[in-house]
């Protein structure tokens, strides 16, 4: 399902500034200090959680990301698909 609405420079700008603050405050509460690599792409996953409707590959984007910080939280602990 392709999204119509446009989304300009400043918009998504905006938006990556406000969610990259939001998933460093997420992360550091969950204990987890990401690299520079890992805040990119979390940052990613959620301002495409904020453009677009789920669909299915967003949803596995999700369960994927689920299971990297409970294996980042735990690193013991065996996850069922990481």
């Amino acid at each position: 399902m392709e999204n119509s609405k446009q989304f300009y420079s400043r918009d998504i700008t905006i938006l990556q500034q406000s969610q990259s603050k939001l998933v460093l405050e997420f992360l550091t509460h969950h204990g987890i200090i990401p690299t520079t690599k890992e805040l990119f792409h979390v940052t990613q996953l959620f301002v495409e959680c904020c453009m677009y409707l789920p669909d299915d590959e967003l949803k596995n984007k999700i369960d994927k990301l689920d299971k990297w910080i409970i294996k980042k939280k735990n690193p013991d602990v065996k996850t069922p698909g990481v």
